[in-house]
């Protein structure tokens, strides 16, 4: 019968621990900015988008961001994807932030955020997708 070997421990042989030192570097210092103000509306499609058709534009961004698509219709949502968005992307900035200028300006907040995740190369994933050359894996 084959038993597994568990090898014991020799004296004098112990396992290496390593030390780290602490980074002081703090975490909650954002390093980026936005990349179009508030009121930047570029382009002009986008931000009559976000005017006209405020649930749509809610959704594309939840399902860009991640996020299941219907809770952009949800209120409230805009402030989470904006804070989500600035979080992930180290934008400065605060949560009181978020939701007055959301509260302020939905359609402003939209246009910026829509934006942001343009700069970033993720708001037009479709055409990302279909300029993108198909592999296949089999031939490979």
């Amino acid at each position: 019968m084959n038993r597994p070997h568990h090898h014991q421990p020799q004296h004098g042989n112990h396992p290496a621990v390593i030390k780290q030192q602490y980074d002081s570097y703090n975490v909650w210092e954002f390093e980026n900015k936005w990349e179009a103000g508030l009121c930047g509306c570029k382009p002009a499609s986008r931000c009559c988008f976000a005017c006209f058709c405020p649930c749509c534009m809610g959704c594309k961004l939840a399902s860009r961001l991640g996020e299941t698509a219907i809770i952009g219709c949800c209120p409230c949502t805009l402030c989470y994807l904006r804070t989500k968005l600035r979080t992930a992307r180290r934008i400065d900035g605060f949560c009181c932030g978020d939701l007055c200028s959301t509260w302020a300006c939905g359609p402003c907040a939209a246009t910026q955020l829509a934006f942001e995740l343009d700069h970033q190369g993720l708001w037009e994933q479709e055409a990302a997708k279909k300029n993108k050359p198909v592999r296949n894996e089999r031939y490979n």
